[in-house]
């Protein structure tokens, strides 16, 4: 992640090479939000972590301080395993509270959009939804609203796990009754990402369908490259989800209307005629896999792949859906579609391969040729019958410009073949005597010429002179 040179990035960077509680080494700086910096840490025991701190000027904010905790007791309650565990919190010296979780290798949704030029394509937009929602589904039965769900905060692991991040603000039941901490009117989320009900501030209506139209959210913006509603300022943007209805994910595009309906109905105003449970999108996000690409959505490419090389990414543009290796294990086409494939060979290998195919399919041709009858008959014999036609077979073939695998070698009827004394272009075969002995073009057999009576023999001759 690329960090920006501000004062509180610049603090964030200091902390690096420092150990918390003489545990935890801070290796190095992950990334910098609003409300808290993340690290890349080591325990003193050798395992690895990822530490949360958060900011030293909000810690000071008894009621920000139990947000940024109750994430911790929010994400561990949920149990699922794409909910990222909140192993330990502690506070430091100056104060400042931090959290403990797993360390993931990866990276967010909005990441790997940048990366591949703005958009996700909607069999990763379908499948990361389908493990979104399943997270949800789990949430939603503890009685946890996530409240802030966006492509920043859901993270794809390098196994292609997704994993839910950030409940820092999320609503949970046995903490909202009789609480405070979230004061009506007040706005807290992303206003890009939040529901109607939420811009404006209305907590008492903000459910799980409000995450649902965070989700629609995440997907419009993943497919399409664009906000639901665009302004100029974040203000501007907040009031817009007040008063707006989104557009339709389908304007301008072409999805598929079981994809459309999906997106569409997630991100309907009023939260009565959205989808009413995760479990519900979860299934139409299945059916419309299955009506758009012919197949279940569990043979959904994987979003593991790491970022291709430099290299990679010209040849994937000078050529139509080439197949370009990353590490010998992953390749991609133009459709972004993921392909296991096994590391690639030398080139030599191959031409040893071909090279022997060459082979085999040459003395497979000519054991075909020089094979002859047990029991030869003249209204029988073929080309093949006569062994001297064989060097006339080889001559006549056309020379081999390369080597060619044995597969790709196409059969051959060898009574098409010209004979050992046939004159070129001729198409009869013949036989050792210079007559046709099959017809090369039908197929058929023709009879040999019938035999002169013998002559005299040499004691007859004699008898005669004397």
């Amino acid at each position: 992640m690329e960090l920006d040179h501000d004062p509180v990035t610049a603090r964030a960077q200091g902390r690096v090479g420092a150990t918390l509680r003489d545990k935890w080494r801070l290796d190095s700086l992950l990334g910098v939000g609003g409300m808290a910096a993340v690290y890349a840490a080591t325990h003193r025991n050798g395992a690895r972590g990822a530490i949360k701190i958060l900011h030293a000027e909000l810690a000071v904010d008894a009621g920000v301080r139990q947000r940024f905790l109750r994430e911790g007791y929010a994400a561990n309650t949920v149990a699922h395993r794409g909910v990222v565990k909140v192993l330990d919190d502690d506070v430091l010296e100056d104060g400042s509270v931090f959290l403990v979780m797993e360390l993931l290798e990866g990276e967010s949704l909005e990441s790997r959009r940048e990366r591949m030029g703005g958009r996700l394509p909607p069999p990763d937009v379908l499948s990361a939804a389908d493990q979104l929602l399943d997270v949800l589904i789990a949430a939603h039965a503890k009685g946890i609203v996530h409240r802030d769900l966006k492509p920043d905060n859901v993270f794809v692991t390098t196994d292609g796990q997704v994993k839910v991040l950030d409940f820092g603000i999320a609503k949970l039941r046995q903490t909202s009754t009789g609480s405070r901490a979230t004061r009506t009117g007040s706005a807290m989320g992303t206003p890009a990402y939040m529901p109607p009900e939420q811009a404006r501030g209305r907590w008492e209506l903000v459910d799980a369908r409000s995450d649902l139209w965070a989700v629609g959210a995440t997907m419009y913006s993943l497919l399409t490259g664009r906000l639901v509603h665009e302004a100029a300022t974040a203000n501007e943007q907040l009031l817009a989800a007040m008063t707006m209805h989104a557009p339709s994910v389908g304007l301008n595009e072409d999805f598929g209307p079981a994809l459309v309906a999906v997106v569409d109905r997630a991100l309907v105003f009023d939260p009565a005629h959205r989808w009413q449970d995760a479990a519900s999108m979860q299934e139409a996000v299945r059916e419309a896999y299955h009506a758009t690409f012919r197949a279940p959505i569990s043979m959904a490419p994987k979003l593991s792949s790491p970022p291709p090389r430099p290299e990679a990414a010209s040849t994937i543009a000078a050529k139509p859906a080439p197949m370009v290796t990353t590490g010998g294990a992953v390749a991609r086409g133009q459709t972004g579609v993921e392909l296991e494939r096994a590391p690639s060979a030398p080139r030599w290998v191959w031409g040893v391969v071909a090279g022997i195919g060459a082979v085999v399919a040459a003395s497979v041709l000519g054991v075909v040729v020089l094979v002859r009858s047990p029991d030869p008959s003249p209204h029988s014999a073929t080309a093949s019958s006569q062994p001297e036609q064989a060097a006339e077979v080889v001559a006549s073939s056309a020379p081999v410009e390369s080597p060619r695998p044995a597969a790709s070698i196409q059969a051959i009827d060898v009574n098409a073949l010209p004979s050992a004394s046939a004159p070129a272009g001729s198409g009869k075969a013949r036989g050792a005597s210079g007559q046709p002995v099959g017809g090369a073009n039908t197929g058929k057999p023709v009879a040999p010429p019938p035999r002169k009576a013998p002559g005299p023999s040499v004691d007859e001759m004699m008898d005669k002179r004397r």
